[in-house]
């Protein structure tokens, strides 16, 4: 990639201001956008994971015990724990901490919640703004029109740095675009923040693994190949995945779980893997001096091979996937409903419409892109090359799960500016992709609009187990009974969860680590089976559930449309009913429950 400073004379200190200029215009888009999130009071990414982070934060600030995953709150009955890392608890509970004898515990988190997005959201609009300088590769071709245009069509990755979301996601974007600038540099010091990148996103979350797989063998094949400068790049990428991955593992997990193997997160089969990977590579690219494409291919992939099988003897139980633990029952049950785990088609279904424009967008912008990418392939220009196949894949993640909805559009949309220019520059070939893709997404997206009619939503009682039918209930009453497990509707047990008693737990969540309490859950509140009821019920001492007005066409036939009605139920004594929320606790009494 060629270094536009040096190709147009232009002083480091106008670049300096010029980058500025642009991170100050994508800053002041973000915000807006952002802002035009926040106003009602409810994010467009209302999730239920940030009520689980607030909840895991809230326990590490109370026990104190960084490597202690664990969450008593939440007990199935084991005790929960956690897949979740502790680099994106880390900021929030360094700033409570710092601030907590000025502003007490809960205001001190509140501060801490909602001032840290807007900090990651700075830091990726100078990586992004300064990626598509590296894509550019002229002095001058990114302008603040491109900038303002670019970040009007990515509200949905925006989005996730509102103020008090603080979900995972923010991070992984965050870090992503570390990764792709690092490439963009093309250099060693860029390979070392894409290592660095790669290692934190993995220990952050499995949803970039590919992306991950995407970066390094996109290096090590441009290496493999011989292109130019792909040398240093791929013994910096490879020293730093290779050194980092056991340090962050050390720093986040902690021994313990260094030697454990959990298949669904951070822990001994990825820390073998990309260790393994990094040290391969090095020694490769370090010692290996035969400048045949042959040679070098065999110096990573024998040993890599060998690694592979190492793994898979090693780690077993993982070829199975990361969602192991949920049968088929509870697939049917929860995981197919989940609607992050549906195709892009759900969007039609649902009628989001704004996800739909902006998948089509990007779509646009990514195959207008294409001519030039292959440009720049035939130039040997491999960082264009890397960036472009994972925003390609993103995109196509996106189309197959729709989990991936807030990424691709942070990546197809680097390579705005440069369309933007060629198109002004008449190329030929970029306007007929642009017209072509445009012409392909109004005519398709109307087809599927046709074809796949928005449904009205018909909620079934398993439907309403998981709805958050009841938000901020008074839990005060539980202060004066005993201790014990309360057996709640999943948005229920999360929603009170963070405020019981000391000695009180909830059985169920909506979380894959959560499977033991979500069967019983199921099995208590919907089976019509008395025996199916009693045996989910033995390990819990209270069943709480919210009066909610069931549409009529759900039959009365189960626990959970019974009490949500305000009914009783043989073995389970009413001790609270609070007309101001709805919320009711039941005591069971295991002998005469039915």
């Amino acid at each position: 990639m060629v270094d536009a400073t040096k190709s147009s004379g232009m002083s480091r200190g106008a670049e300096t201001s010029g980058r500025m200029t642009l991170v100050v215009t994508a800053f002041a888009v973000a915000a807006l956008l952002v802002a035009f999130d926040v106003m009602d009071g409810r994010f467009y990414y209302r999730d239920i994971d940030d009520l689980l982070r607030s909840l895991q934060i809230r326990t590490l600030l109370d026990r104190g015990s960084w490597y202690d995953l664990t969450i008593p709150a939440i007990r199935m009955p084991e005790v929960y724990l956690s897949p979740w890392s502790r680099l994106v608890d880390l900021p929030y509970v360094v700033l409570t901490q710092l601030t907590q004898p000025f502003l007490g515990r809960e205001r001190a988190l509140a501060f801490a919640f909602h001032v840290w997005q807007p900090v990651m959201l700075a830091g990726f609009c100078w990586l992004a703004v300064a990626t598509m300088q590296r894509i550019a590769g002229e002095a001058g071709l990114v302008r603040p029109v491109h900038v303002i245009a670019a970040f009007v069509m990515m509200p949905l990755s925006l989005w996730e740095f509102s103020p008090g979301r603080i979900d995972h996601h923010n991070v992984q974007l965050l870090l992503l675009m570390l990764a792709l600038y690092g490439v963009s540099l093309w250099s060693a010091a860029g390979g070392m923040l894409a290592g660095l990148a790669c290692v934190l996103s993995v220990a952050v979350g499995l949803e970039l693994a590919p992306v991950v797989l995407i970066v390094m063998l996109g290096v090590g094949a441009a290496w493999v190949f011989g292109l130019a400068g792909s040398g240093p790049v791929q013994r910096a990428l490879s020293a730093s995945v290779a050194v980092v991955m056991p340090a962050a593992a050390l720093l986040l997990i902690g021994p313990g779980e260094m030697l454990a193997t959990r298949c669904d997160a951070f822990s001994a089969p990825y820390l073998a893997a990309l260790t393994g990977y990094g040290a391969i590579s090095f020694a490769a690219a370090h010692f290996v001096r035969e400048a045949r494409p042959v040679a070098r291919l065999a110096a990573v992939v024998v040993p890599g091979g060998l690694l592979a099988l190492l793994l898979a003897f090693g780690f077993p139980t993982c070829l199975r996937g990361p969602f192991q633990m949920i049968d088929a029952k509870l697939h049917a049950l929860w995981l197919d409903r989940v609607r992050q785990e549906k195709t892009f088609l759900d969007f039609y279904a649902a009628g989001e419409t704004i996800k739909v424009v902006c998948l089509g967008l990007i779509a646009i912008v990514a195959t207008a892109a294409l001519p030039l990418v292959w440009r720049r392939t035939r130039r040997g220009e491999v960082p264009v090359v890397i960036i472009y196949a994972v925003a390609v894949a993103l995109f196509l993640f996106t189309l197959l799960q729709t989990r991936f909805i807030r990424f691709p559009g942070a990546c197809v949309l680097l390579f705005l500016p440069v369309v933007w220019a060629e198109i002004a520059r008449r190329n030929v070939a970029v306007a007929r992709a642009t017209t072509a893709a445009t012409l392909v997404v109004l005519v398709g997206g109307y087809g599927l609009y046709r074809l796949v009619p928005a449904e009205p939503f018909r909620p079934d009682v398993i439907d309403y187990l998981t709805f958050d039918t009841c938000t901020g209930v008074d839990v005060n009453a539980l202060a004066g009974l005993p201790p014990g497990r309360i057996m709640a509707p999943s948005s229920l047990g999360l929603d009170i969860a963070g405020r019981l008693p000391e000695g009180m737990s909830v059985g169920a969540i909506s979380f894959h680590r959560a499977a033991p309490g979500l069967k019983r859950m199921f099995d208590l509140f919907v089976s019509t089976e008395s025996a199916v009821r009693r045996e989910a019920a033995a390990p819990f001492d209270y069943v709480a559930v919210c009066r909610y007005p069931i549409v009529g066409y759900v039959p009365n036939d189960t626990l959970y449309a019974t009490l949500a009605r305000g009914g009783d139920w043989p073995g389970l004594v009413r001790i609270v009913d609070s007309p101001k929320d709805g919320f009711q606790l039941f005591r069971i009494d295991h002998q005469a429950l039915r």
